[in-house]
């Protein structure tokens, strides 16, 4: 494969290098996989914190676009069609994972909280694992609307698409998100 090959591939859009994967093209695949690989690898780490299994989860993203490329609609963004896949996996991986572990952070964070004393100068170190404590406690559809809409950034209508859910429920679950943390933030501000 040339460079030349591939980067004539790089200003073309998503969707037609999906065509072009269709028609058998492998410098249109190895540029979308240039384009998402990583993105979507840092999305499936933070959903299951797993980077192992993360990887193992794009990869078969990757394998299923290549072996199937005639299963996406290109009328429709690739975008939101590859992360939706993406969620697919990372939701069948995560059911397979010991949910102890998100019970155990829960009774730590209450165990915490009912022992805080309010005159303890409170470092950002503190700040960060309450918070990552507070992620934990929250349902698997809270979590992935926080890792959509905070950390890959998505708009709330791909949000939608990709969570199969009203473009009015991802509002208001984000406004939940928001009032949940903000009161964490307004609690260590006054601490400290």
């Amino acid at each position: 494969m040339s460079t030349l090959s591939v980067h004539s591939n790089d200003s073309l859009s998503d969707e037609t290098l999906m065509q072009r994967i269709a028609s058998g093209n492998k410098e249109a695949f190895t540029c979308l996989y240039h384009r998402y690989a990583r993105k979507l690898c840092q999305y499936a780490d933070s959903y299951l914190n797993n980077n192992t299994l993360s990887e193992d989860i794009v990869q078969e993203v990757f394998i299923r676009v290549f072996q199937s490329p005639e299963k996406f609609d290109t009328d429709k963004r690739f975008s939101t069609w590859i992360y939706t896949i993406t969620t697919n996996l990372c939701k069948n991986a995560r059911r397979h994972q010991q949910i102890k572990t998100l019970h155990a952070h829960f009774n730590a964070q209450q165990l915490r909280q009912a022992h805080q004393v309010s005159q303890h100068r409170l470092h950002v170190n503190d700040l960060k694992q309450q918070l990552e404590e507070t992620f934990a406690t929250l349902n698997e559809k809270q979590q992935q609307l926080y890792i959509l809409r905070f950390e890959q950034q998505l708009s709330l209508k791909e949000i939608a698409t990709i969570l199969n859910m009203p473009e009015g429920s991802v509002k208001s679950g984000i406004f939940y998100l928001l009032h949940k943390y903000k009161s964490l933030i307004q609690f260590y501000a006054h601490a400290i």
